[in-house]
């Protein structure tokens, strides 16, 4: 009966030291980083229908695995998220929240470390029904995700609005809450919507093949004396000339323009059909950045429904990723051609007061 009593005594002193200091005191607690790792793949756990913490707004439904690639020697790694929904695993670029995800617990701040137990963890609403973040030093196909590296996250703790209790193994920390609020969100909210994405640099060469066209063009860009790229445009396909640089600039704005309208799992978009993986495309552009990254995106015949005129995509980013069907606005690609056939007709440019050899 004593021990019981112990017991108890010690759960409740380390429950009111939890409080006492977060409460009270959160100014008087330096941070700390718990860990410094660097990771290469997150898994988000939805949280279960019985868990204790607030529900509202919606978390993302499906669990996510969020992939950094990396690209070679001082080249921005490639981020990917998949998913499943109805047994269909579905892969995409994944966008700034999941960059910043990466940063943000490969350097993992808290205010608070404390030993668990189950009075703190049913007063933070923290266990195996919490949201949940697993990480993990891999990155292929099959990751094992270890639990002495899984967060649960639950209830904001303290006076500080900022934090959030996270449960790691047998701790208790208190990271910043935006960790885990950012999930309160669609999972169309962690994929890169733009086909084209820059860091540095500038588009190379542009390709583009089908409708019975073929057209290439380079780019020599310089930089002027406000340490910004101008584009010099060649078409060196058929007659081999300098663009003008109207011509040259519409393409290249066309295709960093260009973004998707829809995913097939995305609420409210048509129903689209399943696309064939040997279907060929109708149409490929191919694009070269300055820095060597490559996207090609392939276009497929056009479907037509109620909704409108839509067009299928699949991008890839040559040679680490290929992402499953997008949909685009048929007039988008329209437009793509549109600025594709300028270049095919366009004729030689001269520089003024200089002669194009």
């Amino acid at each position: 009966m004593k021990q019981k009593v112990s017991l108890v005594g010690v759960a409740f002193v380390g429950l009111f030291l939890l409080f006492y200091w977060m409460e009270d005191h959160p100014e008087n607690i330096s941070e700390t980083n718990y860990w410094k790792e660097d990771w290469k793949s997150i898994r988000y756990t939805p949280p279960k229908a019985d868990w204790c913490g607030v529900l509202e707004p919606k978390f993302a439904e499906e669990t996510m695995v969020f992939r950094k690639i990396p690209r070679g020697w001082n080249q921005t790694p490639l981020f990917t998220v998949t998913s499943s929904k109805n047994d269909k695993l579905v892969s995409y670029e994944a966008n700034y929240n999941v960059k910043n995800s990466f940063s943000e617990l490969s350097v993992l701040k808290t205010k608070l470390i404390e030993k668990t137990s189950p009075e703190i963890q049913n007063s933070y609403c923290l266990g195996m029904s919490s949201p949940s973040l697993s990480l993990s030093e891999e990155n292929g196909q099959e990751i094992e995700f270890s639990k002495d590296k899984q967060l649960f996250f639950g209830k904001k703790i303290g006076s500080d609005e900022g934090r959030i209790s996270v449960l790691v193994k047998d701790e208790v920390i208190a990271p910043y809450n935006y960790l885990i609020e950012k999930f309160r969100a669609p999972n169309t909210s962690f994929r890169e919507k733009m086909y084209v994405t820059f860091n540095n640099g500038y588009i190379k060469e542009l390709s583009f093949s089908g409708q019975v066209v073929n057209v290439k063009a380079d780019n020599r860009a310089k930089k002027n004396q406000y340490n910004v790229y101008v584009n010099d445009w060649s078409r060196s396909t058929g007659e081999r000339i300098v663009l003008p640089p109207d011509v040259g600039n519409q393409w290249e704005s066309v295709v960093k323009g260009l973004k998707v309208e829809f995913y097939s799992d995305e609420a409210g978009a048509p129903l689209f059909p399943e696309l064939s993986s040997t279907q060929p495309p109708e149409a490929v552009l191919d694009v070269t950045q300055s820095e060597g990254i490559k996207y090609r995106l392939s276009f497929f015949p056009l479907w037509e429904s109620e909704s409108g005129k839509w067009r299928p995509v699949r991008r890839e980013l040559v040679p680490y990723f290929s992402e499953t069907t997008t949909w685009i606005k048929e007039e988008t690609f329209q437009n793509l051609v549109i600025a594709v056939m300028k270049v095919k007709n366009a004729s030689r440019y001269e520089r003024p007061n200089q002669k194009i050899q």
